[in-house]
């Protein structure tokens, strides 16, 4: 397992990201939420293959309660790099006092949950409101929760490529949290990801297999999603070519980018944790296959590539 140095915390390649633990989640998840039992299983597999860094969020159920029970009850629990996030609702982004007091109780909420006195890392999960309008109090925000020794790292988790040249910049968003996947090359063509290394962020990318979207049979879709056919159909003959299977395919396209600190992935039991830790020793993909592969998906419509769209 590979780490990327920040501060005086080091992060694993892998992040295992614990909606699942917390709710229903995923396009292609028909198991559901894992119960107790298997849970617990998971996270003691996570600890022992060297990843120390999960991913949650007020939002994602009782995800942060399932997290702090497996910190209180498990002497593997330790040492663990936890990311969470908090929301500022529109309303409150012209009202600095009262967006404080909404982020103060959400962020207190989360380290009450995870029973946690400080947390590693604390992001914006921001959704389609204005970047112009949340940049005018998220420095701010995060300054006020660091002097309140609340957390160490503050961040954003970005909702659109065009989102970035907002924060890149900006001292106190050291951490970002990003989609980006083989079908979802935006940050890639606009410069985002490359600037975001440039400023030495720490970065966290997200949606690798769009949401499971990548698993689903083409003759499955339906609504907006029936227009990800072709794409779909094209994705299994690259991963054909590449001798690869589509995860693999899609996973190695992610890993090997520059500037990439972290891969946040999904599982709703031990397998799936198992095929991540797998994935994260397969070969790469043929340089000249891998340009076919990136002109090929460059232009997917935003419909398919945004999940949010997808009801």
């Amino acid at each position: 397992m590979k780490y990327s140095t920040f501060g005086s915390y080091q992060f694993s390649q892998l992040t295992l990201g614990t909606v699942q633990l917390g709710m229903n989640y995923g396009i292609s998840n028909e198991a559901g939420q894992p119960g107790l039992e298997e849970r617990s299983k998971m996270l003691k597999l996570t600890v022992a293959s060297g990843i120390n860094t999960f991913d949650t969020a007020r939002q994602y159920g009782n995800s942060e309660e399932v997290l702090g029970e497996f910190i209180q009850n498990s002497a593997g629990g330790k040492g663990l790099n936890l990311v969470s996030k908090f929301k500022i609702h529109s309303q409150n982004l012209s009202h600095p006092e009262r967006a404080w007091q909404e982020v103060y109780a959400s962020v207190r909420q989360s380290l009450t949950a995870l029973g946690i006195a400080k947390l590693p890392v604390c992001l914006l999960h921001k959704g389609e409101e204005p970047v112009r309008e949340v940049m005018k109090v998220l420095p701010e925000m995060i300054r006020r929760l660091k002097a309140e020794g609340m957390i160490d790292i503050g961040g954003i988790s970005a909702y659109f490529p065009e989102d970035i040249p907002w924060f890149s910049e900006e001292d106190e968003i050291i951490a970002a949290q990003i989609p980006l996947n083989i079908f979802d090359q935006r940050l890639i063509k606009n410069g985002g990801l490359s600037q975001l290394e440039k400023a030495g962020k720490l970065v966290f990318v997200r949606s690798v297999f769009l949401q499971g979207l990548f698993f689903m049979s083409p003759d499955h879709l339906s609504g907006r999603l029936y227009a990800a056919k072709p794409h779909l159909v094209q994705l299994a003959e690259f991963a054909e070519k590449a001798e690869m299977s589509i995860a693999q395919l899609a996973f190695t396209f992610v890993r090997d980018l520059p500037g990439v600190s972290s891969i946040v992935f999904g599982a709703v039991n031990e397998t799936q944790i198992r095929e991540n830790l797998e994935l994260l020793r397969s070969k790469s993909v043929h340089p000249e296959l891998l340009g076919q592969i990136s002109a090929a998906f460059s232009d997917i419509p935003e419909d398919i590539v945004t999940p949010g769209r997808w009801k």
